[in-house]
């Protein structure tokens, strides 16, 4: 063992009184986001009609948020690299809270597009700074435990999100307000109470952490020093540098075709629930879609925790990504053309394994050739890219629902944008791991 990867080791119990001290606030922050984001999928259930909007304008209005992310996204991640987490997290949860609380008070499908635009923008820079924030705490061997902890919170709010949010629409009724009305108030709350909590108890660095002992420290210092040392070696030099750096936009790409499957499960999967009722002459009320719905989210909670920790005791690599994306893919496009609800459902839970599975290990690739400023900045634009999908991923797939009438060529095109990330990854793997070996060897 050299003394690079000596010195990345730290102790266990380091690491774990780390995870205990973060992964609880940071998986609350990130479950509140996304229900926050995907409940304008169950309000859709009802929503719609009351706009009389169709589903390619609620697509659009969808994938509006995804617009006004995109444009201040990577600014927001040099805002946090700059300013610290703990003061700009605070900043993005109160804002996205007051205007998720607003999306309440739409009358028209333009208003809705204006909202989700604000949304956006207020949200901007929230996950790539979660995942910049994590680099300063752990060595990535370590680190990839953490986030697939923090990544079980996109299933789970999922998973909490449909049955809460549809109960919500069903029973409660604020102010005189339909339901769904009520859900998006209700729902933009927890972001604002979680900003104040945030700028209350986060910590931007080990060396603010009172909970952990000097020697700890020491130790967590000079394992996050020997990373960057060695991402230095191949990193790009300044913000300008690394956005037009082909390997960190060969990274966005593949997030891209990962992400496409997120946004097709979360804003589409309550609606082609409904659609069962055409499909195989089943009946289903709000509630029990939402709890339908429910189903993969659960599964794939598991399926992420269980990846992770393969990935901890093995070298995390690019395989860890392609392999549950591909899987992941020919699921989705399988999904449509199976004979009964439960296969389609079954079907759509293995997809969303290959949707969620991913992540924690996906996001260990870019730091290994991202340091400083180039990490902020490089972060944030492969999730900007990726998040692409989300924007031009609602709006295709309603138009496409609305031209054929069906959700299968939609899923269809999903499916083979996964499985182009699947190979991608390997691709773009192979030749970083030769470039690194090149630059650590001169």
């Amino acid at each position: 063992m050299n003394d690079t990867s000596q010195a990345l080791r730290i102790s266990p119990q380091t690491t774990r009184k780390v995870i205990w001290r973060l992964a609880p606030l940071l998986i609350l922050l990130y479950i509140v986001n996304q229900m926050d984001r995907a409940n304008v999928g169950y309000a859709a259930l009802t929503m719609n009609r009351e706009l009389g909007m169709t589903v390619a304008q609620f697509g659009f209005a969808a994938g509006l948020f995804y617009a006004g992310y995109i444009l201040v996204a990577v600014p927001s991640n040099l805002a946090l690299h700059r300013f610290g987490a703990r003061a700009w997290m605070t900043r993005i949860l109160i804002t996205w809270g007051i205007v998720a609380s607003l999306t309440a008070f739409v009358d028209s499908a333009r208003m809705l597009y204006v909202v989700r635009f604000l949304l956006g923008i207020a949200e901007s820079g929230f996950f790539p700074g979660m995942i910049l924030y994590v680099t300063f705490w752990l060595p990535r061997q370590e680190r990839v435990w953490l986030m697939s902890l923090l990544f079980v919170a996109i299933p789970v709010s999922n998973m909490l999100g449909a049955p809460i949010g549809t109960f919500v629409m069903e029973h409660v009724h604020l102010f005189g307000w339909p339901g769904w009305r009520s859900m998006f108030f209700i729902e933009g709350l927890p972001a604002i109470l979680l900003g104040v909590l945030t700028f209350c108890v986060m910590k931007d660095r080990p060396d603010e952490a009172t909970w952990l002992t000097a020697n700890e420290r020491a130790e967590l210092n000079r394992a996050l020093a020997a990373e960057q040392w060695e991402a230095q070696r191949v990193s790009p030099q300044g913000a300008l540098r690394t956005l037009l750096d082909r390997r960190v936009l060969a990274f966005g790409l593949i997030y891209f075709g990962i992400n496409i499957g997120v946004v097709a499960l979360s804003f589409f999967l309550p609606q082609i629930v409904a659609e069962f009722s055409q499909m195989f002459a089943v009946k289903y009320s709000v509630l029990q879609v939402g709890l339908i719905t429910a189903i993969p989210f659960a599964v794939s909670a598991v399926t992420i925790l269980l990846w992770g920790q393969y990935a901890r005791r093995t070298a995390v690599s690019a395989w860890h990504v392609a392999i549950p994306t591909a899987v992941g893919g020919l699921a989705f496009a399988a999904a449509l053309f199976l004979s009964s609800p439960y296969e389609v459902m079954a079907a759509f839970t293995l997809g969303a394994v290959g949707v969620y599975t991913p992540h924690a290990s996906f996001w260990q690739l870019p730091p290994r050739y991202l340091s400083n400023a180039a990490a902020a900045a490089g972060i944030g634009l492969i999730n900007t890219i990726g998040t692409l999908a989300g924007f031009l991923g609602p709006y295709a797939t309603g138009w496409l629902h609305d031209m054929t009438g069906s959700y299968r060529v939609p899923m269809l095109g999903v499916a083979a944008l996964m499985c182009m990330s699947s190979v991608t990854v390997l691709l773009v793997e192979r030749k970083l791991r030769t470039a690194r070996a090149l630059a650590v060897a001169s």
